[in-house]
C-alpha cells in the first residue's frame, strides 16, 4: 500500500525523532492541532508549509514527500550536488576552505618563526660586534 503524503511526513518525523510539537513550533502555527490534523489525514497540508518543512530539512528528498519517489534521506553527495546548484557551491568546497585555513595559520606559524630567527640573528650580531669591539 502506497503511503500518503501526510504518512510520509509522520513517517520523517518519526524517524527523525522530531515532535509534532517541535513542527509546529518551527512552522509558527497557533494551532496546535494542526500537525496532528495533517497527520492524521484529517487536513491538507497547504503548499507553503510544506515548502517550509522541505526548507527546514535539507536532507529530505522533496520527491519523496511529495510523490513518495526515491528514498526519503538525501545521500550527502546529492546534497552537496543540490546546494551547488542552488548556491553556486563547488563540492570540495568546504574541503578546500579548510585547506586553505590551515594553510594560513602554517604560514603565519611559519612567519612567527622566522621574525624570531631575524631577532636571535640580530641579537648574535650584536654580541659579536661587541666581542671583535673588545678584542681590538
Amino acid at each position: 500500500m502506497d503511503m500518503t503524503l501526510n504518512q510520509r511526513l509522520d513517517k520523517f518525523l518519526y524517524e527523525k525523532n522530531f515532535t509534532q510539537e517541535q513542527l509546529r513550533i518551527k512552522l509558527g502555527l497557533k494551532n496546535r492541532q494542526q500537525v496532528s490534523n495533517w497527520i492524521n489525514c484529517h487536513d491538507h497540508i497547504p503548499d507553503k508549509h510544506l515548502i517550509a518543512i522541505i526548507k527546514l530539512f535539507p536532507e529530505l528528498n522533496a520527491n519523496w514527500l511529495l510523490r513518495g519517489v526515491g528514498s526519503m534521506i538525501i545521500d550527502q553527495q546529492q546534497l552537496r550536488q543540490i546546494n551547488r546548484n542552488e548556491f553556486g557551491f563547488c563540492e570540495n568546497c568546504v574541503d578546500k576552505d579548510k585547506e586553505i585555513s590551515m594553510l594560513k595559520e602554517l604560514l603565519e606559524k611559519k612567519e612567527n618563526e622566522l621574525r624570531q630567527l631575524y631577532r636571535e640573528s640580530g641579537k648574535l650580531e650584536e654580541r659579536l660586534y661587541q666581542y671583535e669591539k673588545r678584542k681590538s
